[in-house]
C-alpha cells in the first residue's frame, strides 16, 4: 500500500490548535528568521543593501537565516513530540526516491526555460537584463561558497520549511492542498529580488517540490532535485554565461 502521510479524513482540531499552528507556520516561514539574520549585517554595514552586492556577504547572510530556522523548527517539533524523521527526512525507499530526484531535474530546466521565454516573447517589460544576485559571483572561491550556501538554505532549510508547512496545513489550517499552493505562492514571491520570470518560476517549482513531497511522504526526492538544480544551474552561469570562460 502507498505511503499516505497526510490522512484528509483527520478529525477537525480545536481553534486553538488552529491558532498555534499557523503561529508555528509563521515562525518556520522565513519572515522573523530573515529579520534576525538581517540585524548583524545592517549594523556592520549602516543598512542591508550591502547583502545583495557582495557574494561572501550574501551567502553569511543565508547561512545565517537558515541556522535561525533550523532552530526554530527544532524548537517547535520538540515542543511537539515529533522529530527530523516525521517530517519525511528519513531512509526508507531512498535509492526509489534518489533516482526520483535526478529525473525530475531535466523536467525543472525546461520550466525555467519555459517560463524565460513566455516572459521573453510576451512580456518582455518584466525581464531584467542580468540576474542581480548571480551578477555579484566573480570568483571560483565567491562561485563554491555561494553553491554551498544554495545547498543548505535551498535544498535543504527550503524543503523542511516546505514538509512541516504542509503538514501543520494538512492538520489544522485547512488542507494540505490549500497549503501546497499558498506556500508555492510564498515561495515565488520569496525570489522577486530575481525578477517577475523567477517569482513565476519557483511558484511552479514548489507546486512541482510540493506534490513529490506529498505523494512519496519522503523528503528525499525533493533535497536531491533542488539542491541538483541549484548547483548545475550556478555551473550553468558561471561556464556558459558567467565570469569565467
Amino acid at each position: 500500500m502507498e505511503y499516505t502521510p497526510f490522512p484528509e479524513n483527520a478529525p477537525r482540531k480545536p481553534l486553538i490548535e488552529k491558532f498555534l499552528a499557523l503561529s508555528e507556520v509563521l515562525l518556520v516561514s522565513g519572515l522573523f528568521s530573515s529579520i534576525l539574520a538581517l540585524l548583524p549585517f545592517s549594523l556592520l554595514y549602516a543598512g542591508a543593501k550591502r547583502i545583495v552586492t557582495d557574494a561572501k556577504i550574501f551567502s553569511a547572510f543565508l547561512l545565517l537565516e537558515s541556522a535561525i530556522t533550523f532552530i526554530l523548527l527544532l524548537i517547535i517539533l520538540r515542543s511537539r513530540g515529533e522529530t527530523i524523521r516525521d517530517l519525511g527526512l528519513h531512509a526508507r525507499r531512498w535509492k526509489s526516491q534518489l533516482l526520483t530526484g535526478l529525473a525530475v531535474v531535466p523536467f525543472l530546466f525546461a520550466i525555467n526555460w519555459a517560463v524565460s521565454w513566455a516572459f521573453i516573447r510576451f512580456l518582455p517589460q518584466y525581464c531584467l537584463e542580468k540576474n542581480p544576485l548571480t551578477e555579484i559571483i566573480h570568483t571560483p572561491q565567491q562561485l563554491g561558497l555561494f553553491i554551498f550556501s544554495a545547498l543548505i538554505a535551498g535544498g535543504i532549510k527550503e524543503e523542511l520549511q516546505r514538509a512541516f508547512i504542509l503538514k501543520r496545513f494538512s492538520r489544522h489550517l485547512g488542507g494540505a492542498g490549500l497549503g501546497l499552493v499558498l506556500w508555492s505562492l510564498a515561495f515565488g514571491l520569496g525570489h522577486y529580488i530575481q525578477g517577475p520570470p523567477a517569482i513565476v518560476a519557483t511558484a511552479i517549482f514548489g507546486l512541482v517540490f510540493g506534490s513529490m513531497y506529498l505523494l512519496s511522504g519522503s523528503l528525499v526526492a525533493p533535497i536531491i532535485a533542488h539542491s541538483i538544480f541549484n548547483t548545475l544551474e550556478l555551473l550553468l552561469y558561471w561556464f556558459v554565461y558567467g565570469q569565467y570562460k
